[in-house]
């Protein structure tokens, strides 16, 4: 077993590759890489690191953002009602595991971190467990399922927008 990596803040810049990524990662990678789809999962990554790019250049572009995703298909479990954080947005993620099953399927689970101002002209941060589910459709790769959760604890009741990490404002990287 590897031993365990303090994982990074990373943005569309610092992600290279899958291979790379996995030496990133604060756990072993999980046991169902394949080799044989290992050109999907760089695919996959290249999805997220123009995703990434998109966040921090057009984030408002509505139109734009639609494209990433097969709608109205997609199912979300995540933060839909933040449209008033999304003009002046940053995302880094930490953890980024691809992992593709076949050659038009394929899955993801990171850590995110959005921060920036919102509409209100208030700083804001929060980070974030995801799981995406991606889907080669007319030989692109878009999200089809989305989960995104916040650790809670069970005795206050509240989430924590941190997701462990204890930290807010931007990232290092």
């Amino acid at each position: 077993m590897a031993s365990k990596v303090e994982s990074k803040w990373m943005d569309e810049h610092s992600l290279t590759t899958v291979k790379d990524l996995e030496k990133q990662l604060g756990f072993p990678p999980s046991k169902f890489h394949n080799p044989e789809f290992e050109k999907e999962e760089q695919e996959i990554l290249e999805h997220y690191k123009e995703w990434l790019h998109f966040n921090h250049t057009d984030f408002g572009n509505k139109e734009r953002a639609k494209s990433f995703y097969d709608l109205p298909e997609t199912m979300f479990y995540d933060l839909m009602n933040i449209d008033a954080y999304y003009d002046d947005s940053h995302l880094a993620v930490k953890d980024l595991e691809i992992t593709a099953v076949s050659k038009d399927f394929g899955y993801v689970t990171t850590i995110q971190r959005y921060w920036g101002t919102g509409t209100d002209k208030k700083d804001f941060t929060f980070t974030f467990r995801m799981t995406s589910l991606l889907r080669k459709i007319n030989g692109e790769w878009k999200w089809i399922h989305e989960h995104v959760s916040f650790p809670a604890n069970l005795e206050s009741g509240y989430s924590d927008l941190t997701c462990g990490t204890g930290t807010t404002g931007k990232p290092p990287m």
